[in-house]
């Protein structure tokens, strides 16, 4: 599959997650209104539910498993071709995830929870782009297929930072 329809398929993917993410914190926000009402919630219900979202490492762990499995195929590129399927299904489900988050984030920021998820998703999806772009920028098709250095010390960099993005991100 060409980078280019991968990319096309992660923003659609992407741009949907954050939609319907979106609709639904709306959602959410006007039955937990009612709720409210008939006394069967709190107002803090659902900043509540903002701060467990923020606070979520779901992100990190998307980030670091990505990180590794570019890793593992970088490093062995025959292990490309079976991971091909999977990699792809990963920035599928991944994109949409992080567009889910984005989503949650725009409408948990617009209600007054503070814009810290929406920053962290966007700042990790911009920075998951341009590492997709750097490598395959760095590393040609030639520089995977043969054992090459340059292909090593990339996988070697990218595997050492998924940990720290578990951890830390």
């Amino acid at each position: 599959m060409e980078p280019k329809e991968i990319a096309k398929r992660s923003a659609g993917n992407f741009l949907i997650f954050a939609a319907c993410a979106f609709i639904l914190w709306i959602l959410a926000a006007a039955i937990d209104w009612v709720a409210q009402i008939v006394r069967l919630s709190s107002p803090e219900r659902l900043p509540a539910l903002a701060t467990s979202i923020v606070s979520s490492s779901t992100l990190q762990a998307i980030v670091a498993i990505w990180l590794l499995t570019a890793a593992f195929a970088i490093a062995f590129p025959t292990m490309l071709t079976p991971l091909s399927a999977t990699t792809t299904l990963m920035f599928d489900v991944g994109y949409g995830i992080l567009g889910a988050l984005t989503g949650f984030g725009i409408a948990i920021g617009l209600f007054g929870g503070g814009w810290s998820i929406l920053l962290r998703a966007v700042i990790y999806s911009a920075l998951i782009a341009a590492g997709f772009i750097a490598v395959r920028i760095w590393l040609s098709r030639e520089d995977l297929s043969t054992n090459h250095r340059k292909r090593w010390t990339i996988a070697g960099i990218i595997a050492l930072a998924s940990p720290f993005v578990l951890l830390w991100g």
